[in-house]
C-alpha cells in the first residue's frame, strides 16, 4: 500500500505538458460598398474573429478586392489593417507617389484597383512600386508599409502582428484621399498562421500507466503467494 500511495502521489503532482502545433485559418468578409471621394475620416470595417486557436501569430496575409466603380485612381487610396486597436499595418499608401521624377512622382499610379493578396514576402514585390499601367493589379504583392508615401523605410509591414493571438477585432480602414476616381470595396480576407497549444501525453498519464503495471505485477505475486482457503 505504501508503494501504491507514493506512485499515486507522484502521478497526481506531475504537471500537464503542452505542445505547439502550427495551424492556418482563413476568413473572408464581403462588403460591396462604394466609397466616397476625399473620405476623412476613413471608412472602417471591423470584424471579430474567434475560434482560430492561434495563441501567437507568425504570419498574416490579407486579401483585398478594391476596384473602380467604374473608374478608380489607384494613388488616391490609403488602406490600413489594425488588430485590437493596438497594432497597424499599412497595406496601401498612395501607390506611386514619390516614385520617379516630375509630375509622375506627384500624381502616382492611375490604374483601376486591386484583386490581390498582401504578404510580406510576396513574389510580386512592393505594391508601392508596382504599376500595371491600367486595369486591375492582381497576384501576390508586399504591403506598402510606409508612414508617408514618399518614404523609403517600411516599418508598418504585416509582421507587426506577429506574436499576437489570432482571435480578436480586426479592422480594415479605407480612405480615398483624392477627388476624381471612385472605388468600390468588394471584400477582404485574412489568412492567419501561427502556433496553437495542444495537450501532449502528460507525465500524469505516464505515471498512471506505470502504476497500473506495478499494481498488476504486485497483485499477481500476491495471488500466487496467497494460500488456498
Amino acid at each position: 500500500m505504501h508503494l501504491m500511495a507514493v506512485l499515486l502521489l507522484g502521478g497526481s503532482m506531475a504537471p500537464e505538458a503542452m505542445a505547439q502545433v502550427m495551424v492556418e485559418r482563413f476568413v473572408r468578409f464581403d462588403v460591396n460598398q462604394t466609397l466616397g471621394d476625399l473620405a476623412d475620416p476613413p471608412e472602417v470595417w471591423q470584424q471579430t474573429v474567434t475560434g482560430t486557436g492561434i495563441a501567437s501569430l507568425t504570419e498574416v496575409k490579407v486579401g483585398l478586392r478594391l476596384a473602380g466603380a467604374p473608374d478608380g485612381f489607384a494613388s488616391e487610396m490609403v488602406v490600413l489593417l489594425t488588430k485590437d486597436l493596438s497594432r497597424t499595418s499599412v497595406l496601401l499608401n498612395q501607390v506611386g507617389v514619390g516614385v520617379g521624377t516630375g509630375m509622375a512622382a506627384v500624381v502616382g499610379f492611375g490604374y483601376n484597383g486591386w484583386d490581390v493578396t498582401f504578404a510580406d514576402d510576396a513574389g510580386g514585390g512592393d505594391v508601392h512600386l508596382n504599376d500595371p499601367g491600367s486595369g486591375i493589379l492582381t497576384g501576390h504583392v508586399a504591403p506598402d508599409g510606409r508612414t508617408l508615401p514618399g518614404d523609403a523605410a517600411r516599418p508598418w509591414m504585416l509582421s507587426v502582428m506577429n506574436g499576437l493571438p489570432g482571435d480578436g477585432t480586426w479592422s480594415l480602414s479605407v480612405a480615398d484621399v483624392g477627388i476624381g476616381g471612385v472605388m468600390r470595396l468588394e471584400g477582404w480576407s485574412l489568412t492567419l498562421k501561427g502556433w496553437t497549444p495542444v495537450p501532449e501525453p502528460t507525465a500524469t498519464a505516464s505515471a498512471a500507466g506505470g502504476l497500473l503495471a506495478v499494481v498488476g505485477w504486485a497483485w499477481r505475486r500476491f495471488r500466487r503467494a496467497k494460500p488456498d482457503a
